[in-house]
């Protein structure tokens, strides 16, 4: 699996950037082992030449005797090798006039062969040999050696970081592609909502995973586009085929009521069941609303109108409706701008909310209004008094038949209300929200849509 997390492109560099550094070290060792060992045949071979030659001087060996034995051979071989012979005691004896005034380092009693650095001389390999008489050294330069190692050093300090960062590029680059198939996917599934099901996400060339993925996310599309179809086809079916015969009991109700013969211990039965009947009418008629949102067969008829005239003419009205409850009604800010909306359905939001307001506000309390236009929105609050909504809870207010309290509690509606108000508002490409008061208990519902700057 390609990594797609930028922490995974950072361990895949890593991991590659070490591993190729292992490999240029181990690489350097072994050619530096070869060259040593190169070196050492090197010296063994040359010390068998001057062993040699040192054998046949007499006994007692002195400084003379090996001069003589030994000055021919070390000038011709000078320029490759040094040469130096001590007693077994550590005595220098004789050394090749190349090496100056340096001395070798004595070995004897640990490794018969080791790379010292002598200066002037620089870096050498030194390798001592016995015999009953004499310790020979014999030493040779390793300036190549040490030009490849600085050579190294060079490469591996230049070499390592451009290593990389041209694996990170590389990661980012090779991400970057194959994330490009999932961020086209993101994009499009982002788009799909219940209101936007037709949309599918773009099948990517191939038999791959990234192809296959997006078929299995499109078919799982068609079979939620199908639910939702006939969820809505059913919604506004059976409440299409329920208004006629509620119709029909309705008015059959209100003619007994209208009876002057009805006994009267049946005189709240049939007012009860016109209020069921009449409650159960408005919520079909809600959902067959909402089914022709869903569907985009809601007509508006939308046009440029001032928004302070709109909220001055719906504050009026509100202020009636509140009074007969014994509430308040406060435009508290009401700025001028122009949106583009349809009158009566945004009245229809506008009621909506302040009916909910004014049904959990506490005796006396105050609905607040307030009318904004700013950066080419027209944003509306609605601010009531009551106990607010459990924070839970707030996200769901706005989904059907959600109700805040028991359907058998008094004044209680249906869980329509905020459904439709979020229906209307997005059909103005607007958005609706909620949340609890930070000053107070209460309410706020706000929606806000496109106005002209």
């Amino acid at each position: 699996m390609i990594p797609l997390r930028p922490s995974h492109v950072v361990f895949y560099a890593v991991v590659v950037t070490l591993t190729v550094t292992l490999a240029v070290g181990l690489g350097f060792w072994f050619i530096r082992q070869q060259m040593l060992t190169g070196n050492d045949f090197l010296l063994d071979a040359e010390s068998k030449e001057v062993l040699a030659r040192i054998a046949q001087v007499a006994p007692p060996i002195d400084a003379v005797k090996l001069e003589a034995a030994l000055r021919e051979h070390t000038a011709t071989d000078e320029g490759l090798f040094y040469f130096q012979v001590h007693e077994p005691a550590g005595a220098v004896i004789y050394h090749s006039p190349n090496l100056g005034e340096q001395a070798l380092t004595d070995l004897t009693g640990g490794l018969d062969k080791r790379t010292l650095a002598v200066p002037p001389l620089g870096l050498l390999r030194v390798a001592e040999y016995h015999t009953p008489a004499v310790h020979v050294q014999i030493a040779m330069s390793l300036r190549n050696f040490q030009s490849l190692n600085d050579d190294f050093v060079r490469v591996f300090v230049i070499g390592v970081p451009l290593i990389a960062v041209l694996t990170i590029g590389f990661g980012l680059t090779l991400r970057n592609s194959t994330l490009r198939p999932v961020r086209r996917m993101q994009a499009t599934a982002a788009r799909i909502s219940a209101s936007n099901l037709s949309e599918r996400i773009v099948v990517p060339p191939g038999r791959g995973d990234m192809a296959a993925l997006a078929r299995l996310l499109n078919e799982m599309i068609d079979r939620l586009e199908k639910s939702f179809t006939h969820a809505k086809r059913f919604t506004a079916d059976v409440s299409h085929e329920l208004m006629t015969p509620l119709s029909i009991i309705r008015l059959h109700t209100e003619r007994l009521l209208n009876d002057p013969d009805l006994p009267a211990k049946f005189q709240h039965s049939v007012e009860e069941q016109l209020q069921e009947t009449l409650h159960l009418a408005g919520t079909l008629e809600r959902l067959l609303m909402l089914a022709k949102a869903d569907s985009s067969a809601l007509s508006l008829q939308r046009e440029p109108l001032a928004t302070g005239g709109f909220m001055d003419s719906f504050a009026e009205d509100a202020q009636l409706l509140a009074e007969s409850r014994g509430l308040k009604v406060v435009l508290a800010q009401n700025d001028s701008g122009t949106a583009n909306f349809d009158q009566g359905w945004l009245r229809q939001v506008m009621f909506n909310l302040l009916s909910n307001a004014l049904r959990f506000s506490p005796p006396g309390g105050v609905v607040t209004l307030t009318s904004r236009c700013a950066g080419g929105a027209w944003a509306v609050e609605v601010r009531d008094e009551g106990q607010g909504v459990a924070p839970d809870r707030l996200s769901d207010i706005f989904e059907r038949f959600v109700q805040i309290t028991p359907r058998s509690e008094p004044g209680s509606g249906a869980g329509l209300g905020l459904a439709i108000c979020k229906s209307i508002v997005e059909l103005h490409q607007g958005h609706i929200s909620a949340a609890n008061r930070t000053d107070r208990s209460g309410l706020v519902v706000r929606f806000s849509l496109p106005a002209e700057k």
